[in-house]
């Protein structure tokens, strides 16, 4: 419940993030009895689905109705519930963690104090480097955002769609469907639903290219409109172009937590396997850095991580369970470490690396922070199964081709992030057969260290 210090008020629950997860965890917590908070830099909650307005029938319960629609239905909800109070139209600014729990600084000087955390920010899409810009300032190719906003409104002419998932595939037969010339094109296979694969194959304005190298140049052409220029199909002309590479999660809450714990997270009391769990922080919906974001999930998971807040709240202040004699020594920082990791990766722009694997080294650090120090044998599945950890590696860098060796580090810190008990990731990448006289390495770092 609530608890006044003067003018400080204690919330059990923040929740930072309004869409599908966050509007799920606001309204089982507040059945549940817990005072909660939902903070949104949106003037409304679930906005980013009030732009879908076409039929879906991927939402189970919802059958051909728009997403629009099905978030408008999700609020209606949510905000019946009493004990909520929702902040809207307002970003955070950072976070501050307190003795008893969470400060959440909001942009507009104003402070929200909670004993637990729950981060359900969502997704962004993903932009990369070569056809937006490092500081993603190109606006003229669209984004899966700027696309859904504008696809109604694009005068017919050739569409070019780079991207094989769900999007570029639904995309596709909806542009086609409205007379542009669209070439739907991805360096792996399709990785979409089957139904809007087959959808797909009954438009003949679609041109389909798939496992095919992707343009290294996309400028925009004297006139209007885009030139594409490839190995595979030289320079081409479209009118419109979209780059449709999935999302991942929006790095500002983590950005926000490194801050936060700077300094003070040594000294936490960390258990094997859920460390921000132990801080009272909880994941909700696509945040999460999930394969594939979707509201349903999104829904299940803001369940999820109210029932977490109430098991954290429930045992917050008890005293941690005595140590067996003999078994428990201390508690250390560990880190596991994948050295000189070495074999062939689909990888490069140049000619001769699209034809062939070549060779790679990947080393890798994974920040396990504070652990359990056993004097005793423990069981496999209380610990980081390394061989799990270099079947990953290898399985993620050849998974599809990569153009650049900055996109595979990012792939490859994002997913090993997931894995549990991660807290960070330092990972080097050098291609061994470049250059006679040299390596070319990228190394980067990611969470906590």
């Amino acid at each position: 419940m609530v608890a006044h210090e003067g003018q400080r008020v204690m919330l059990d629950c923040v929740i930072i993030g309004a869409g599908p997860a966050g509007c799920s965890a606001a309204s089982w917590a507040a059945q549940m009895g817990l005072s909660v908070a939902v903070v949104e830099r949106a003037a409304a909650p679930c906005a980013s689905l009030a732009a879908l307005r076409f039929p879906q029938d991927w939402v189970l319960g919802f059958p051909d109705m728009p997403l629009a629609a099905v978030g408008a239905a999700l609020v209606d909800h949510a905000r019946r519930r009493a004990g909520v109070s929702w902040q809207l139209g307002v970003p955070v600014r950072q976070l501050a963690r307190l003795d008893d729990g969470w400060r959440v600084e909001l942009a507009d000087a104003r402070t929200l104090d909670g004993r637990a955390l729950v981060l359900a920010t969502g997704v962004r899409p993903v932009y990369p480097v070569e056809y937006f810009g490092a500081d993603r300032s190109r606006t003229d190719v669209l984004d899966a955002v700027s696309l859904t906003e504008r696809r109604g409104s694009l005068a017919p002419g050739r569409m070019l769609l780079l991207g094989g998932g769900d999007n570029a595939l639904e995309n596709a037969a909806y542009l086609a469907a409205r007379g542009h010339a669209v070439t739907v094109w991805t360096r792996s296979d399709w990785r979409g639903r089957l139904a809007l694969v087959n959808a797909l194959d009954r438009h003949g304005g679609v041109t389909q290219r798939r496992r095919t190298p992707l343009p290294t140049v996309l400028r925009a052409a004297p006139g209007g409109g885009f030139h594409a220029e490839s190995v595979a199909h030289g320079i081409e002309h479209f009118d419109h172009a979209a780059v449709l590479f999935g999302t991942e999660p929006d790095p500002a809450p983590w950005l926000w937590l490194r801050e936060a714990l700077a300094g003070r997270l040594p000294g936490e009391y960390l258990t094997p396997g859920r460390p921000l769990e132990r801080l009272g922080v909880f994941v909700a919906g696509d945040a999460s850095g999930r394969a594939h974001p979707c509201v349903q999930t999104a829904l299940a998971d803001g369940v999820r991580a109210s029932q977490q807040v109430m098991h954290f709240l429930g045992r917050a202040g008890a005293a941690e369970p005595a140590a067996t004699a003999g078994t428990v020594a201390a508690l250390n920082s560990q880190v596991l470490q994948l050295s000189g990791l070495r074999f062939a990766a689909r990888l490069g722009v140049l000619p001769q690396e699209r034809d062939a694997p070549q060779p790679i080294q990947v080393d890798a650090e994974l920040n396990l922070g504070r652990q359990l120090a056993l004097a005793q044998d423990a069981e496999l599945r209380h610990v980081l199964d390394y061989r799990k950890v270099r079947r990953l590696i290898i399985d993620e860098c050849n998974a599809e081709h990569t153009d650049l060796l900055e996109s595979l580090l990012a792939k490859l810190c994002r997913r090993l992030m997931q894995l549990p008990g991660v807290l960070g990731v330092r990972i080097r990448v050098a291609k061994l057969a470049i250059f006679d006289d040299c390596e070319v390495a990228i190394r980067c770092e990611a969470g906590l260290w």
